[in-house]
Formats: C-alpha cells, structure tokens, sequence
C-alpha cells in the first residue's frame, strides 16, 4: 500500500517501515538489514560511521526514524522541557497555558518539540531531577519556581536552563526571563491614587515567588511615592487562586471597612475581590476600585471590565524559547525584563 503523503513526495514513516525499506537503507549504507534495524532501535553500540550512513541513507529515501534513533546520531533529542511547579492555583490560571504557547511556537519554528511537566521543584532528588539530569530533554525551562535548588542542580549537571522569573542571588548565573514587576505593581497602585482612592489593599500573589514578592514591592513603592503611609493590614498574602483571594478579600473588608481602592497581584484574585465586593453589598467601581495584573481574556470579558497591567504574557514564553536557542547554540544572551502597560477598562 503507497504511504499517504500531503505532496508528491512521500514520507516513510516508522509505521509504514517493511522489509523492502530495511532493504534499500540497508543497500544504500552499505550494512546489513540488522545494523539499520539496531541503529533505529537506538542501540549505542553501533559504530558512528555505520550510524550516519544509515541516516543518510534513510534521508535518501524520506524515512523519518523516531526520536531515540536521532539522538544516538545527533546526540539531541529535540524535546524542549517546560517545568511547572506542581500548584493548583497556577495550573488554575490561564496564564501558564498562554506562557507555554508562546513557548511552543518558538520551538515549532525551530524543529523543536515541548515536553510539559507538572511536578513539585522542591524534591532535588526525586524522578523529576533524574529524568532532567539524564539526556533525555536538551534543555529545561523552569517556570513558577519557590525554591531554586532543583533549578541549579540541573544547571551544573550540564543541561542548558532557562528561568520564567528572576531567581534569587543563590541562583546566579542562570540565565532568566521576567515581567518588570516592580513597575507593574506601582503603575496599578498608582492608578488608584491618581482617581482619588485613599485606603487601597492588596491581595498578593505567592511572594515565595519573584513575580509575587515584586508586585507587593511595587504597592509599597506607590504608597512611598504618594505620601501615604502604609498600613500593613491592608496586605492580604495570597497565592493567586480565586478561593483564597475571595476569603481574604472578605476578611479585609471585614477589618477594613474603609477600603476605596484593591490592587490584585494577577487577573484571577482581582475577579475574586470583585466577587466578595459585590457579595457584601458593594459596587465595583463606584465604592471600591480594583485593579488587576496580567490581562487575561478573563479581564476583558468581566462585567464590569477589568482595568488590569498588562504583561506580555505570550511574549515571556517566546522570550524564554529564544534564550533556550540561543543557549544550545553555545551563546550567552543577556536576561531579558519585558515592560509592563495600564489598561484602563471599566473597574477602576
């Protein structure tokens, strides 16, 4: 049966492998069936000469061997890692889903595939480590990171690495890519001064995070800037999720009834304050303003509209990719802090 081809040209694939093809790579290389069938099959101790004629030969006629196969020619397997911390509330939040697009389409350009792997970063030891650390990927990129002792690990083994965030002074030499969240947090903060509210809280994101610890700075930063004293019961520490940015935003209303004004670190705990506003007879923005962080499609299609500080969401994962690229082609690109915007909707 002739294999099914978008073109003219056919492509064998390793489905439609039969004995005539084993055959004709086999004549080609100058080997025996034997040795192309242990070269497919990945087996390292073919000698390298045998193992690049045998690809030649296969390119030749359109066969495509699977992934263990090119890396014993290659020494690369074409898988990319993007590693999220094991954490409900970030899986919860599109975000991730948009950074690894952005990721994805990079790599794609490139010939390059995406693994993703959900798994908890704080077990240096644990099967996550030893997979990173065994060539099985050609590079790693860590997103969402509290602790940074896997991340370093990984790095000295050898295997190219790429923070989403900044890491920590312990982490130095890492290469990374990261919102400035520092000016993102003043700019939603200032915003709500600059419309006249005068008791603005904050629920945070998870500040075991660089993203989180750097949007609170940028709260407090407003506060300095405008004059006004801070008071520290009116920070919330949350961990981006809708649940517990609803609970903490009751409770703050609760022990702060004078509240005008609430910057939320990311898109999904600003939509959960509104939730608690609304719940406790309030109106958003007439009584309360709130401001967002992100601009998620959630910001745009809440009711009222979200005023939010957009990142470039998207961006961060390219910007990610194009390092990792850079890093496997024996480069050293610079770490990259892509710039913050306001946008102004109907909530603050």
């Amino acid at each position: 049966m002739k294999p099914i081809s978008a073109n003219e040209d056919s492509v064998t694939t390793e489905a439609s492998l039969s004995r005539s093809t084993y055959a004709e790579i086999s004549e080609l290389a100058g080997v025996s069936k034997s040795t192309v069938s242990r070269v497919f099959n990945g087996d390292s101790r073919v000698h390298p000469d045998r193992v690049a004629a045998v690809f030649e030969a296969a390119q030749k006629i359109g066969y495509r061997p699977n992934r263990a196969a090119r890396a014993l020619s290659t020494g690369r397997t074409g898988l990319i890692a993007v590693v999220i911390d094991d954490n409900v509330s970030a899986l919860g939040d599109p975000f991730w889903g948009m950074v690894t697009s952005g990721v994805s389409r990079v790599l794609m350009q490139n010939s390059l595939q995406t693994l993703l792997m959900v798994a908890p970063l704080e077990d240096e030891d644990g099967p996550v480590a030893h997979y990173l650390e065994s060539n099985e990927v050609d590079g790693v990129i860590f997103a969402q990171v509290h602790k940074e002792t896997l991340v370093r690990k990984v790095a000295k083994s050898g295997v190219p690495v790429v923070v989403i965030g900044t890491p920590s002074d312990g982490a130095a030499g890492i290469h990374y890519v990261d919102t400035n969240n520092v000016a993102g947090g003043y700019m939603g903060t200032n915003h709500l001064f600059n419309i006249g509210c005068k008791t603005v809280a904050t629920i945070t994101g998870d500040v075991g995070t660089s993203a989180g610890l750097h949007r609170l700075k940028g709260f407090e930063l407003a506060h300095k800037e405008n004059n006004v004293k801070l008071n520290k019961n009116l920070i919330a520490y949350g961990n981006w999720s809708f649940d517990s940015a609803k609970i903490l935003m009751l409770r703050l209303l609760a022990s702060n009834p004078d509240i005008d004004g609430v910057f939320a670190a990311n898109d999904i705990s600003a939509m959960a304050a509104i939730a608690a506003i609304e719940e406790r007879g309030k109106r958003v923005p007439d009584d309360i303003a709130v401001v967002g962080f992100d601009d998620t499609l959630v910001s745009q299609t809440s009711r009222p509209a979200l005023t939010t500080v957009k990142q470039d969401i998207v961006g961060l994962g390219e910007a990610a990719a194009e390092a990792m690229l850079e890093i496997i082609a024996g480069e050293k690109p610079d770490s990259r802090i892509l710039s913050t915007e306001l946008i102004i909707r109907q909530s603050a």
